[in-house]
């Protein structure tokens, strides 16, 4: 099992067992993925007004989303530290316009979304098709893992 450090701030859109439903199970599918060492990730849950100022800034795009990932540009590790993987930052409003807008569940669409950042900090994109369905593919059996369907099945 990999040790993580996730360390969360939330804006006052979510509640406390929000945010402990997505620190659990960022937690959960950071260790299914056991070749991974240890690793510090930095979680900001916040609405979709601090989601759009943000992607404007750091992406040049004036609309919110629902996750943006930002990995670590740090060479620096210390041996004692554990090694700064990145930043994720969600927006609770997008996700639940989307998860009302395609009929899934809440806590489904967001445990997606979180993995989906995850993933993005370790590397794997969704730019090409050949990179997205391998990315999905990682993303799907995680979520059987969970007990959670295939998110891409009614959008195919």
């Amino acid at each position: 099992m990999s040790d993580i450090l996730i360390d969360i701030s939330a804006s006052n859109e979510w509640t406390k067992e929000e945010i402990s439903f997505v620190k659990d199970i960022l937690s959960i599918s950071f260790n299914s993925m056991s070749n991974i060492k240890s690793k510090e990730i930095s979680f900001r849950l916040t609405g979709d007004i601090e989601i759009k100022i943000l992607n404007k800034q750091y992406r040049n795009k004036n609309s919110s989303t629902n996750v943006l990932s930002f990995c670590s540009l740090s060479d620096f590790n210390h041996p004692d530290a554990l090694e700064i993987l990145g930043d994720i930052v969600i927006s609770k409003d997008t996700i639940l316009r989307e998860a009302k807008n395609s009929k899934k569940n809440f806590n489904q669409h967001l445990t997606h979304i979180g993995i989906h950042g995850l993933l993005h900090l370790l590397g794997y994109s969704h730019d090409k098709e050949k990179e997205a369905l391998i990315m999905e593919g990682v993303e799907i059996d995680i979520l059987k893992d969970l007990g959670i369907p295939n998110p891409y099945e009614s959008i195919r």
